[in-house]
């Protein structure tokens, strides 16, 4: 296989880097930019990977190394941006907001979210549906559950993009570092606002939490802001994921028609399918056996999703989506401690969206051929920059 620098890995389009690197073989090494990487991709493997506790997400080991954590420091003193005993701490506290009984509690205010933005757009008989409901609605959710008021909403979405944004230059580095600081700041002074005056939301919760003193108050800051942008980013992309997919495969769309119930199982194969999660990077924190590899600490690791998730050890023909199939295994949220704690809630608003659009909109259809359909250039995320679509449009009610 041919290196790839981390410039190629930057530019190219996601799918175009997927297809280069899968082959399910061992653990390889690869070079990027001059640096020598491991590359992962049987499921097997992948798996072991990222439960294993001698191997850290890149934000964790950053931090370890007494390193700025990647996005302009977005992880630090967060889950994926730390390794146990604090790691432990906080997870423990923050499994409270994310249990099963209380996401499922959201499900009717996920629902009327999702109507409402529905109704939006419903009179037009096209729209958007990046900007229409794939991103709206899982800001709007994570927003009330953090106790954002809504006039702010819109701001922190454009903070948000300019922190992802990739920095490729100066300029851009530097408008992401300053995006990254007025949320900072932004969610420092809400949090001191909840912890004088609580409400019912998450901020409320993790502060009554430092006044016990199991959560200091830079965490508590740096856990809100990280799960603004993770609650609607990874979320949003596999909502239009899903829908692109269902949509470039007539015969997969016509089985939820047939029966929308199935959306709760055919997430789990979207997720395998078309999930959000392209390539994975990891560090060894000590030397690791993964398969025949001896990755000695200190190495860096790229976990190949794609590749793992077609792996025909686990998957028969794993390049097909199938929504019938038992898709559970499939490693989206991750493995292990930093499985991912908003998997719940990601769940939910997938499933409901999904269910929401087939029945609302039956002949909904792609606004554009699937080839001009425009994909981000992110290797690491599989998202899409617009999603235009068209349906019978609906007369307003009353």
């Amino acid at each position: 296989m041919a290196d790839i620098s981390e410039e190629e890995l930057r530019i190219l389009d996601p799918k175009t880097v997927a297809d280069e690197l899968r082959k399910h073989g061992p653990p390889r090494q690869i070079t990027m930019n001059g640096t020598t990487a491991w590359l992962v991709s049987r499921y097997d493997e992948v798996r072991d990977c990222l439960g294993h506790p001698g191997m850290s997400p890149a934000a964790a080991y950053a931090a370890s190394q007494g390193q700025t954590t990647p996005v302009s420091g977005l992880f630090e003193d967060t889950l994926p941006g730390t390794n146990p005993p604090q790691h432990t701490r906080l997870r423990r506290l923050l499994a409270k907001a994310f249990t099963t009984r209380r996401v499922e509690s959201l499900r009717p205010r996920v629902q009327e979210i999702t109507d409402t933005l529905l109704d939006r757009i419903a009179v037009d008989g096209q729209a958007d549906l990046v900007t229409a409901l794939a991103i709206p609605l899982p800001m709007q959710v994570i927003c009330e559950l953090l106790g954002v008021p809504i006039a702010d909403r819109t701001e922190f979405h454009q903070w948000a993009d300019l922190m992802l944004t990739p920095p490729l230059d100066p300029d851009t580095a530097a408008r992401s570092q300053d995006a990254a600081t007025k949320l900072w700041t932004y969610m420092e002074e809400l949090a001191e606002v909840r912890r004088k005056a609580p409400e019912d939301d998450l901020i409320s919760d993790l502060m009554s939490a430092h006044e016990d003193d199991r959560l200091s108050h830079r965490e508590v800051v740096a856990t809100a802001r990280m799960m603004l942008i993770a609650g609607y980013e990874l979320t949003g992309s596999f909502i239009s994921n899903a829908v692109f997919s269902l949509l470039s495969q007539p015969d997969q769309l016509e089985l939820l028609r047939k029966d929308p119930a199935l959306a709760g199982r055919g997430l789990e194969e979207l997720l395998r399918h078309a999930g959000p999660g392209i390539l994975v990077v990891r560090f060894a924190n000590e030397d690791v056996e993964i398969g025949p590899a001896q990755i000695r600490a200190g190495d860096q690791v790229l976990l190949d999703m794609d590749a793992a998730h077609s792996d025909p050890a686990h998957f028969t023909d794993g390049e097909r989506l199938d929504l019938t199939r038992d898709s559970g295994m499939h490693l989206q949220f991750g493995h292990g401690i930093h499985y991912c704690i908003g998997a719940p809630l990601a769940r939910v608003e997938g499933q409901i969206a999904l269910e929401s659009l087939v029945r609302r909109f039956p002949g909904l259809r792609l606004g554009v051929p699937a080839s001009e359909i425009s994909h981000s250039k992110n290797p690491f995320i599989r998202s899409l920059t617009a999603l235009p679509v068209e349906f019978e449009a609906q007369r307003p009610a009353g």
